[in-house]
């Protein structure tokens, strides 16, 4: 874990969603910023309830925020909301550095170039989309997702119905056409639009633990690469999944391989048919399964939590 002392004492700002339920990442980052010694205010990124009932803008609560907490560092996750010409706006009232980390992939790169022009840097986990970003002269850097350890966990429940093969995620198209090679292998699956439904807090993690192995298909997976839409980045999943302790198959997305050992640590797939070889081979041994489960979480606990990612970031935000 990064020493707290490292940063005690930075004042961050950070805007994000905020919902135990549903956007469990803003919360993590927060207390991730706390761990390691910031001085941390949050703006809730969505205008809703009160704010919305007084028409308490975001611009605005920015403002009001910028003004109290006097930071050093506004740190935006996704911001997708956040115009470029309200950061302009709000720029004069503190001398604060302006920190984007885009969480999405590059079907939402128009997006992330849009908003990108307002910042002093952006930080962003697909390769891919850093280069676009530098080639309009942007000060843009790789910085992968990460885990939550104290709620991605080992989480075996003998209540929970057991899966050999569980799959969490939307349901679209190329996904379901991914998921049709694993037809009779015991696959569960839960997430919006499927007949399982999505899952939250624990039952999330129950979904992984108490299966034999845990499936990762990246959204757009087997897109024509023409259209732009898959990318190289490591979705957030590939390090819950790690964090978890269940034995991961994930579609070979380049950058993957950054962070765990192919084979040791991750089984990654490129194709329908090798999803469907791979996907027979670990299951048909448990040793196998339970060592790269094992290598793969210490490898997250010891690389890949928000503390890391964020003591990274503030280590290059605040030079």
């Amino acid at each position: 874990m990064p020493p707290a002392s490292a940063h005690t004492g930075a004042r961050v700002l950070l805007v994000a969603k905020f919902n135990a339920r549903y956007h469990r990442t803003g919360g993590a980052l927060r207390d991730a910023l706390t761990r390691l010694g910031c001085e941390v205010a949050t703006v809730e990124e969505r205008t809703r309830g009160l704010d919305a009932l007084l028409h308490r803008s975001l611009q605005g609560r920015l403002s009001r925020e910028i003004r109290r907490h006097r930071p050093d560092l506004v740190l935006v996750f996704k911001g997708g909301s956040l115009e470029p010409e309200a950061i302009d706006a709000l720029r004069p009232l503190s001398p604060a550095r302006w920190i984007n980390w885009f969480p999405d992939s590059p079907h939402l790169l128009e997006l992330s170039l849009r908003i990108g022009r307002a910042y002093d840097r952006c930080f962003i986990f697909d390769t891919s989309m850093v280069a676009r970003h530098r080639e309009l002269g942007r000060q843009a850097e790789y910085l992968a997702e990460g885990c939550e350890p104290a709620y991605h966990r080992p989480l075996p429940d003998p209540a929970w119905p057991r899966s050999r093969v569980a799959f969490v995620g939307s349901n679209e198209p190329n996904r379901a056409a991914a998921l049709d090679a694993l037809a009779g292998l015991g696959l569960t699956i839960r997430g919006p639009g499927w007949p399982g439904g999505p899952v939250y807090g624990d039952d999330f993690i129950r979904a992984f633990s108490n299966a034999d192995m845990a499936l990762n298909i990246h959204q757009y997976f087997g897109d024509p690469p023409e259209l732009g839409r898959y990318g190289t980045g490591a979705n957030r999943r590939v390090f819950e999944i790690a964090a978890i302790g269940t034995a991961e198959l994930c579609d070979a997305k380049a950058d993957v391989v950054r962070h765990f050992v192919e084979d040791r640590e991750i089984v990654l797939f490129r194709n329908a048919g090798e999803l469907r070889a791979k996907a027979e081979w670990l299951l048909g041994d448990t040793r196998v399964r339970e060592e790269i489960a094992g290598r793969a979480r210490a490898r997250a606990l010891k690389e890949h939590t928000w503390e890391h990612r964020l003591s990274e970031l503030l280590e290059r935000s605040l030079r």
